[in-house]
């Protein structure tokens, strides 16, 4: 099962050799029913373009494929592949007139890459879209509710690493991104590496996405950092920001100045925030922590196995012409 998911993420992340690739866009859209809804597919380069819609608990279905002229040819095996048209303006956008909520999916754009090594075909997606249909009258966009929690001084593993968490609940749709920065001794807020950076997805008794950033002991003592959340299909105030500040500073709180904080918009709507530390409150921050390290564990087993393996393939391929000669 790893595997097959490792094989799905570079299906999904892999450039194109030839050149080509795609850009959807927004994450998410939501639309009211009976409007008109466009989801983009940005292509550069030539290729056929294949539409797929993807509806919660069932297998990607196309819907239909463009050539590079503009031709449509719907696929007759989905029963809504009627309903959506191609926006002329642009090539390879799909157009959905008569929004209804039967057609709440993810939507994704594809086409066929024969660029590989192996020489092999293989079908590269797009990011996709979520469309969100909501009732006419009803309110479509909630902000997410942001907890912060920085590390006890008692979870520290023997690597002397801790976990922060910035927790995301509460939001419509439920689809969020994260990015963690760090304030330097002169005040400027810079990225911190993805590299160090897990998530997870917790769907019930409510949507809750976690994000987890392992950091060294003495640089999560001495530093301030911050959470910033992007929440997908929120046109209006779409970033909010949960600063977490090292034990001796004040309180966190709500950046207000685009100036301070380029990357966030003002928010005009009230968002409970928290940030806590100690103990008692790091409780439910422990599973998640084993469950970080373990997948970065997981993943560098996984490349010690590979160039294992080729180096075992090496030296054999070096023993079979030495016993040649």
């Amino acid at each position: 099962m790893m595997f097959l998911y490792i094989y799905i993420v570079l299906l999904l992340e892999m450039p194109a050799v030839l050149g080509v690739s795609l850009d959807q866009g927004q994450k998410a859209l939501i639309k009211t029913e009976g409007k008109t809804v466009y989801l983009p597919c940005k292509v550069t380069g030539q290729s056929y373009i294949h539409w797929y819609q993807m509806k919660d608990g069932e297998a990607p279905s196309r819907l239909l494929y463009i050539s590079q002229r503009g031709d449509v040819t719907r696929d007759t095996n989905n029963p809504q592949a009627n309903d959506f048209t191609v926006d002329k303006t642009k090539l390879y956008d799909l157009k959905l007139s008569d929004t209804q909520k039967s057609h709440a999916a993810a939507y994704f754009c594809a086409y066929w890459d024969s660029s590989s090594h192996m020489g092999n075909w293989i079908k590269r997606f797009g990011s996709g879209t979520r469309l969100v249909v909501t009732d006419p009258k009803k309110e479509i966009v909630t902000v997410p509710e942001l907890t912060g929690y920085r590390p006890s001084k008692k979870n520290t593993d023997i690597h002397g690493k801790q976990t922060m968490l910035c927790h995301a609940s509460g939001m419509v749709p439920d689809f969020v991104t994260f990015k963690w920065q760090e304030k330097s001794g002169a005040g400027q807020w810079t990225d911190v590496s993805e590299e160090n950076v897990l998530e997870q997805r917790k769907e019930s008794p409510a949507v809750t996405v976690t994000s987890m950033m392992i950091v060294d002991k003495n640089m999560a003592e001495n530093k301030d950092y911050q959470c910033i959340v992007t929440h997908e299909g929120n046109t209006e105030n779409p970033s909010k920001s949960l600063e977490m500040k090292k034990e001796n500073s004040k309180p966190a709180k709500e950046s207000k100045n685009d100036a301070q904080n380029p990357t966030c918009s003002p928010s005009t709507e009230e968002t409970i925030k928290k940030q806590i530390s100690g103990d008692s409150e790091q409780i439910p921050s422990m599973f998640l922590f084993v469950y970080a390290y373990g997948v970065l564990l997981m993943k560098n087993g996984l490349f010690f196995c590979i160039v294992s393996m080729f180096q075992l393939k090496r030296k054999a391929g070096k023993k079979d012409k030495s016993s040649e000669t």
